[in-house]
């Protein structure tokens, strides 16, 4: 499982893996603030093997093995207009208790089959630096494809703000 950048998502329901269906392209953006620095990762996603999402999968706690069962990632949740002051939350609590009652007394909790991980390999990272007068620092990393079984080469490169 070594190389790149791994996240887990609902393959059926979310919009990252809807846009990855058609684009494996992908970017990850890391921004902190107060640093006034950010990290930006592009590269192409591929998904892991059933059988490297469930060697993480067994790793979460059971109540985080239910949800990904009970979520239907990105989808709106529908109030219950018989729970006052409901916004949705009740929907999603009885999904929950579906995945509770299929999972009881079960010690082992297969993967969902819509569910699992995504690696994204990166191609180009960029460092951004901020500095007054918006005369930041940037730079970035390309990576360039080895020829002939030689590894891959990355090149950097300042870029203007």
């Amino acid at each position: 499982m070594a190389g790149g950048f791994v996240i887990y998502s609902n393959f059926g329901t979310s919009r990252k893996a809807a846009d990855l269906a058609t684009n494996p392209h992908a970017a990850l953006v890391f921004f902190w603030g107060p640093l006034q620095r950010q990290v930006r990762v592009e590269g192409v996603a591929s998904r892991y093997s059933p059988e490297e999402s469930q060697e993480y999968f067994d790793t979460r706690v059971r109540g985080s093995r239910i949800g990904a069962w009970a979520s239907r990632q990105s989808q709106v949740l529908r109030p219950d207009e018989t729970v006052e002051g409901d916004d949705g939350r009740a929907q999603l609590e009885g999904w929950v208790k579906e995945a509770e009652g299929r999972f009881e007394g079960e010690t082992e909790i297969p993967v969902p089959e819509f569910w699992g991980g995504l690696r994204i390999v990166p191609t180009r990272v960029e460092f951004w630096q901020g500095r007054s007068c918006r005369l930041h620092d940037r730079f970035v990393y390309v990576r360039e494809e080895g020829r002939d079984g030689e590894d891959d080469q990355w090149t950097l490169e300042r870029l203007s703000p």
